[in-house]
């Protein structure tokens, strides 16, 4: 038959070889954005939690430098009436409250609940984030926060497969950051 155009057995081949070679490259590159997703996610929350203290250490200093012994006297950070966030001698956050002012159960270390009051501390300290802070190991907010004398470590629980985790010492006001290699 004289009008009848296709394509020969070679050019699919051909083409089929191509998507391949072309998928091959295209996909892990495509995973590694989802992981650089991730850690850009963490980077940019370990970010605005040490912005968040460093303005909680200089309200401290601005203030007074208000009491660090239960009753604490602490800063009111959430607009919500009452003392929210507490300090220790070295003017670091190291308590928070959400229902009235800081008491000693409200401090970590004193109270046996530590993992709460490490997840109350970042949530009344980036109070207009939309990032959610939950305690335990496996809580159901972005982070989960543990308490470790004297760090609250906070865990990413977007991709549970890779620990990311941004932790923060009381003792110096450092926040750092794990996050997978390449």
């Amino acid at each position: 038959m004289h009008g009848q155009k296709g394509f020969t057995l070679i050019e699919l081949v051909i083409v089929i070889v191509l998507l391949g070679i072309l998928a091959s490259v295209a996909l892990p590159r495509f995973l590694n954005i989802t992981k650089d997703a991730h850690n850009a996610s963490v980077s940019g929350t370990a970010g605005a939690i040490a912005s968040a203290i460093n303005i909680a250490h200089a309200k401290w200093l601005a203030s007074g430098q208000p009491v660090s012994v239960p009753p604490i006297a602490g800063i009111d950070f959430t607009n919500s009436g009452h003392a929210d966030v507490g300090f220790n001698v070295e003017g670091w956050p190291d308590a928070a409250s959400d229902k009235t002012d800081i008491s000693a159960e409200n401090v970590l270390g004193n109270g046996g609940k530590d993992n709460e009051t490490c997840a109350l501390l970042m949530k009344n300290l980036l109070s207009s984030s939309s990032v959610t802070f939950g305690s335990g190991d496996d809580c159901n907010e972005q982070y989960c926060a543990i308490y470790k004398a004297p760090e609250c470590i906070y865990t990413y629980q977007q991709n549970k497969e890779v620990v990311r985790t941004i932790t923060y010492s009381t003792t110096s006001g450092i926040v750092s950051k794990k996050l997978p290699t390449h």
